[in-house]
């Protein structure tokens, strides 16, 4: 009986340490998981923080290039108002010369241009009455 005793006890001896080799291990897995999903983790975070600065950058350049595309069509709009200004002068400056120099053919081509327009607009009523 001595010897199954004894024999039990190495059983249970093993089985013991069998059982603390077993929770070593799992402590061990344990904290290799741990460093990896924090590596991970790290990484995600790295990765999330270098596309954001990209689209950071990226939004940035395209407004850069938005405001230049605004700036130089504001600035082709202004020299096509000062060049249609500058036009519009001179035009009103030949027709106050010319006014000057013949007034009596300037007055009839007035008259006649008013004659004209009243004549449009009252056949447009005419026919509008009909």
């Amino acid at each position: 009986m001595a010897t199954i005793e004894r024999t039990k006890d190495s059983v249970n001896k093993m089985i013991d340490e069998a059982g603390d080799a077993v929770v070593g291990i799992a402590d061990q897995v344990e904290r290799v998981v741990e460093r990896a999903a924090d590596s991970a983790a790290e990484h995600v975070t790295d990765h999330a923080h270098s596309t954001a600065d990209s689209v950071r950058d990226g939004a940035k350049t395209a407004s850069r290039d938005a405001r230049r595309q605004v700036d130089d069509a504001a600035k082709k709009a202004t020299r096509k108002i000062t060049r249609a200004q500058r036009k519009l002068s001179r035009a009103a400056a030949a027709t106050t010369d010319h006014v000057v120099e013949s007034p009596w053919v300037s007055l009839l081509v007035a008259g006649l241009g008013g004659f004209l327009l009243g004549m449009l607009v009252c056949s447009r009523r005419r026919q509008t009455s009909i």
